[in-house]
């Protein structure tokens, strides 16, 4: 019978794992962070890493304004790459409602945000075209970080206060028994754990089908692609430039450093298109993705039609049916003392601090209402009674 190490181990070591690692071992419990292959090597390396406080749910936006605070002031833990920009929020017409309630929310939990005119937005970008810029708001605080330099310094500060790291090391399966909760890794190794932690993104349903459970009982995560084109923007538009995030469109236009321009979707139909978590992705879009994206940005900023096009980044998404994580412990599969932090739809990076305390909190049993964020939204528990998270936002991907 092999004895339980007494310790937590967590299987993911992207963004949200190794953000859980540090979290963990700075409350003083044992922790060994494992991957399959090695840190950031996921989804977390596909990021664009944006980092704001623009939710439309007041629990998330909360937990992104702790998040920002902790990668814009990272020097204790280690390197971030924060570099603050802004972002504005351009609207048409039918969204000024939603994001008037939504700014009023986000200035009561202390986040600095407001509407902007026309002027200031020429004042980042021109020429601009402005058609159907009916209500334009700008968060001079956010901008973006590096995930992947990010992710490694959680790691690295995880395993400097005393956690155990071991790359390339693949969790196969997880069983309760007797001797506690048992890890199966691919090079025929196995340990108890007092608990397990599933930061496990796409490949979740994955192990814990493996694991045992039945099809039925499998947690509605949905991998879905997403493409990041990057192009070099013309002179006229060089140097330190916000983020422009165009609801029109449902596209978003990152200016990074004073050359490069990052173009992603902001179309929420992308994210219900299923993709096999399996299989191997490729950085390279659609001719129609293509098409229309960089369209998109040239009919914004009529001068990006003479970018010089550089790469595609192409990762995916562990999409939920609301768009919102799913942070809960899995007794009901028959795994106790096992934990998962997934279908974080996008917002895995830019939240990731929060979600490193909130499950080290779970963890210790302390109680949602007695911390600093209510985690209990998050249960799985939701899909199946009909409680989907709500949001001022209904229709714009990731800015749920």
């Amino acid at each position: 019978m092999s004895i339980s190490s007494g310790e937590t181990v967590i299987i993911g070591a992207g963004s949200t794992g190794t953000s859980i690692a540090y979290s963990m071992i700075r409350s003083g419990m044992k922790v060994n962070l494992v991957d399959m292959n090695g840190v950031a090597s996921g989804n977390t390396g596909k990021s664009s890493g944006l980092v704001r406080s623009h939710y439309s749910n007041e629990t998330v936006a909360r937990m992104a304004k702790f998040s920002h605070e902790v990668l814009s002031n990272f020097s204790e833990i280690g390197y971030s790459g924060y570099t603050k920009t802004g972002m504005v929020y351009a609207f048409p017409e039918a969204d000024i409602q939603s994001e008037k309630m939504n700014v009023e929310m986000l200035k009561r939990i202390g986040v600095e945000i407001g509407e902007i005119g026309s002027d200031r937005l020429k004042s980042f970008y021109d020429p601009i075209n402005m058609e159907n810029f009916d209500y334009i708001t700008f968060e001079p605080e956010s901008g973006y970080a590096d995930p992947v330099a990010t992710s490694n310094s959680f790691a690295s500060r995880a395993g400097e206060l005393g956690a155990t790291i071991n790359i390339n090391k693949k969790a196969k399966k997880i069983k309760k028994d007797e001797s506690g909760t048992r890890v199966y890794f691919s090079d025929g190794t196995e340990r108890v754990y007092d608990r397990v932690v599933m930061a496990t993104n796409i490949w979740t349903n994955k192990l814990l089908r493996d694991s045992g459970v039945d099809e039925s009982d499998l947690l509605p995560i949905n991998a879905s692609r997403h493409n990041v084109i990057y192009l070099r923007r013309p002179h006229l538009y060089a140097g330190p430039k916000p983020v422009l995030w165009d609801m029109a469109q449902l596209s978003y236009y990152k200016m990074e450093g004073d050359t490069i321009t990052a173009v992603g979707s902001l179309d929420p139909e992308l994210d219900k298109i299923q993709t096999d978590s399996e299989e191997e992705i490729f950085d390279e879009a659609s001719e129609e993705f293509m098409e229309k994206y960089l369209g998109n940005i040239s009919r914004r900023l009529p001068y990006m039609e003479n970018a010089e096009y550089i790469s595609t980044v192409s990762g995916r998404y562990d999409m939920t049916p609301d768009g919102e994580p799913i942070i809960d412990e899995l007794f009901h599969l028959g795994l106790g003392d096992v934990y998962v932090c997934a279908g974080l739809s996008g917002h895995g990076f830019k939240l990731s601090p929060a979600i490193g305390n909130i499950v080290s909190d779970m963890i210790q049993g302390k109680k949602s209402r007695d911390c600093m964020f209510d985690w209990e939204i998050f249960n799985r528990k939701r899909f199946r009674d009909g409680r989907l998270i709500g949001r001022n936002h209904k229709d714009i991907g990731t800015l749920y």
